[in-house]
């Protein structure tokens, strides 16, 4: 019984290595976004967009910001659209670029007081 159970936890040990490999071998580091709420408003439903990923913050408030890691598989551009939690309407903004690699950078987005985007990159 006890080299069955042995056995047991010898074959899930290897069945997890071979299935998580790539992961242990290849750590790689990713690019960051960031979000920064300059608009003398509470942000609601802010949704970033790159590469097939999307990151949700559900509220960000005035003078705030939210930082999201992420990685690309190719080359990939932005959408990012929020709410105003005393207006109607949804805002959005498309843009940017990241790189797959081999430069990491982040990418800050400052959402200003008339509602425009102000996109900047700076590296890692």
């Amino acid at each position: 019984m006890k080299r069955l159970l042995l056995l047991a936890l010898v074959a899930a040990a290897a069945w997890y290595g071979w299935k998580h490999y790539p992961e242990f071998v290849n750590r790689r580091p990713g690019h960051e976004a960031v979000v920064v709420n300059q608009s003398g408003h509470t942000l609601e439903r802010v949704r970033l967009s790159v590469g097939g990923q999307t990151f949700v913050k559900e509220s960000l408030p005035d003078g705030e910001r939210a930082v999201f890691p992420f990685k690309v598989a190719d080359d990939a551009t932005f959408a990012l659209s929020w709410q105003f939690a005393d207006m109607m309407g949804e805002r959005s903004w498309r843009g940017g670029m990241v790189p797959r690699g081999p430069m990491l950078q982040r990418h800050i987005f400052t959402i200003d007081t008339e509602s425009e985007v102000i996109y900047q990159t700076e590296n890692k």
